[in-house]
């Protein structure tokens, strides 16, 4: 793992990974820049997941309040990194996590690939954020506007 992760330039600590608050939305231009300057790289997907004013039960959702076990959580994200470069040959990754409140419209996800050809960009960044919201163990309550709240359900 170590040497796959010094290739992608990735490494796996909560300061890499987990971001407080909402994910600043120009980590995606930066993302964006480093991989065109790699001339192997020949596709790039960048996904953003973000907040959305859902209705509710308990009300219109005004923002979700991300938590984690971050020791669970790096591990889930070190197996389903090498799941993945295992599948996909990755020229490059960035991913950030939102922990804390991130109001609506706020970015909490950021998953940015980049492959040779675009067939691997997709196949890599889908494969991550369906392995990210079924494996890692990261929590959203969501804050309505009626002052309650509700555990989100990934789907």
């Amino acid at each position: 793992m170590a040497a796959d992760n010094a290739r992608l330039g990735f490494t796996l600590d909560s300061g890499s990974i987990f971001v407080e608050g909402p994910i600043d939305p120009q980590l995606a231009a930066r993302c964006s820049e480093r991989f065109a300057a790699n001339p192997a790289v020949g596709a790039q997907v960048i996904f953003v997941g973000q907040v959305r004013a859902d209705e509710i039960e308990a009300g219109t959702v005004t923002g979700i309040e991300y938590s984690a076990h971050e020791s669970m959580a790096l591990k889930a994200f070190g197996a389903l990194v090498r799941r993945t470069a295992a599948r996909v040959p990755l020229l490059d990754l960035e991913l950030r996590h939102s922990l804390g409140y991130v109001p609506v419209g706020g970015a909490s996800l950021l998953i940015a690939v980049a492959t040779a050809h675009r067939q691997q960009a997709y196949a890599a960044s889908r494969a991550l954020l369906e392995a990210i919201k079924q494996e890692v163990p990261i929590y959203g309550r969501e804050l309505t506007n009626q002052d309650r709240s509700s555990w989100k359900i990934n789907r």
